[in-house]
């Protein structure tokens, strides 16, 4: 297989086949069962009229936050966004028959910088819980469009592309890439669950701390706290009283704390303005 970055680099996705088996679908179906039942249809067009959404899901159960955290993933995170990255929101996304098709857009569009951006300030995922079709809604994406400056699909010329993908299988994609919902045009649904990560200097869509409280935290893996933001953005972007909000979930922290201090120090004492090895 290609290495991941280049082809999220040039076209501004990735798709992971098979990444996940249906055992662990299974569990996901199963864990989300209580959440959907008499759930409402989306409250307009975006959300879907004919679509249930189901948000929050890292304080919705274990199978949830393991998804969050698969290691194809975050080996792609770690290489794209900056130490200490955030989880921006979870969420299902279940499309009923005769859905029509999304508006098209961006999934970093309220963070208000200008495109093309340096760096990807967030990454979407999109995980095929049921098979992704042409004809149940699979998300069509604009291959290559992250790199647009303020054109919109809707005023220029492009092959729009259907991300078709057997259940298991994940898009990654930078979320500066125009991309929409499709329509569902079959006899079944097209269920999905798509979190997103940002920047650890953004805010996130969610407030995971309030989703994710301290004493939920504590039973938490390390990475997963520190992507629901107990953890620093050097210097001090996530500090609580001053300290490490780690100190909030972990009564040992002083022992095995990290190089967070001493990368905040440096950022004080010897900033490089713009120079991303600040902070490496």
């Amino acid at each position: 297989m290609s290495d991941p970055i280049e082809s999220l680099e040039r076209d501004g996705y990735v798709i992971l086949e098979a990444a996940i088996d249906r055992s662990r679908i299974a569990e996901l179906v199963d864990a989300l069962a209580p959440h959907e039942a008499h759930r409402p249809m989306g409250r307009n067009t975006f959300e879907g009229e004919l679509s249930q959404r189901v948000y929050s899901l890292a304080g919705k159960g274990d199978a949830f936050r393991r998804l969050i955290e698969h290691p194809d993933v975050i080996s792609i995170l770690d290489r794209v966004l900056m130490p200490n990255y955030l989880l921006s929101t979870a969420q299902s996304i279940r499309l009923h028959p005769g859905e029509t098709a999304q508006a098209w857009h961006t999934d970093d569009s309220f963070y208000l910088a200008p495109r093309p951006h340096a760096l990807p300030l967030a990454v979407s995922v999109i995980w095929a819980i049921e098979d992704f079709t042409e004809d149940n809604g699979a998300t069509e994406i604009v291959p290559g469009s992250h790199r647009w400056s303020n054109e919109h699909p809707d005023s220029v010329e492009h092959t729009p592309m259907p991300a078709v993908m057997p259940a298991g299988s994940a898009i990654v994609f930078d979320s500066a890439l125009w991309h929409r919902g499709g329509a569902n045009r079959a006899t079944r649904t097209r269920l999905a669950i798509s979190p997103q990560y940002c920047q650890p200097y953004l805010r996130p869509q969610e407030s995971q701390l309030l989703i994710v409280p301290p004493d939920q935290a504590r039973a938490c893996s390390p990475r997963m706290r520190s992507m629901l933001g107990y953890s620093i953005h050097p210097p001090f972007i996530g500090q609580v009283d001053g300290m490490h909000p780690l100190r909030l979930v972990d009564p040992e922290y002083r022992e095995h704390k990290g190089s967070d201090r001493a990368l905040a120090d440096r950022v004080l004492t010897a900033p490089r303005v713009g120079d991303l090895t600040s902070l490496a």
